[in-house]
């Protein structure tokens, strides 16, 4: 019967011990892991440490194992790249601060688009509903009367998306451009279920509007 006991106490010291280690992990999986880990253990413990198990102890301990176990999951689909096509390589590799969870997600709320003529994405004074990001091709931006030849791989109305204002500038992109638009009312419901797209899509915009400011 000591040894019993001195068994199962060892039990709750080693589950306490895992439980302190996951909490040292930045990594949501490996702390993820420990912490089930820990609930294992536990579970152990009170199975057998009153003489007769712990059911309701047995069972949260069951149902946080269950809810890491899931999450473990999520996380790890988040992290899977999955076959991109061409353009959205492209746009992957030029949007590197993204995961590929989070960009898989800004893909389905996006459109792909080619040019068939010289088209204008937004005009200067107009208030934007949309987003857009030109991957290849021509295009010219016109503000105050002045015409300025840029390259492709930018955003274009992400002033009038972050501080929603109208459009500073015009913008028109010649026939064979390629681009993706996003509406803001489906980026906006995106960002209510989650927020790390949020905030990593607008550090991107903003990254892009300070490289704007510096060439100009």
């Amino acid at each position: 019967m000591v040894l019993s006991q001195t068994y199962y106490a060892n039990l709750i010291h080693l589950g306490a011990v895992l439980y302190l280690i996951c909490f040292l992990f930045r990594n949501q999986i490996h702390l993820r892991i420990f912490a089930m880990l820990g609930d294992f253990v536990y579970t152990a413990y009170y199975f057998g440490v009153a003489g007769q198990p712990l059911w309701e102890a047995m069972m949260w301990s069951t149902l946080n194992m269950t809810v890491n176990a899931i999450m473990i999951g999520v996380l790890l689909n988040d992290k899977r790249e999955t076959k991109l096509g061409d353009n959205e390589l492209k746009l992957y590799r030029n949007l590197a601060s993204l995961s590929p969870g989070e960009f898989r997600k800004l893909m389905r709320l996006g459109k792909w688009s080619v040019a068939s003529q010289t088209e204008t994405l937004i005009h200067e004074g107009q208030a934007l509903d949309k987003l857009f990001y030109v991957l290849e091709g021509e295009l010219d931006i016109i503000k105050s009367g002045r015409t300025i030849q840029v390259n492709p791989g930018l955003f274009i109305g992400e002033i009038g998306y972050l501080l929603r204002k109208p459009a500073t500038a015009t913008v028109s992109v010649k026939p064979g451009t390629i681009f993706i638009t996003w509406p803001h009312i489906a980026l906006n419901k995106a960002f209510e279920k989650q927020e790390s797209l949020k905030h990593a899509l607008g550090a991107l915009l903003s990254s892009d509007l300070a490289e704007k400011v510096a060439r100009t």
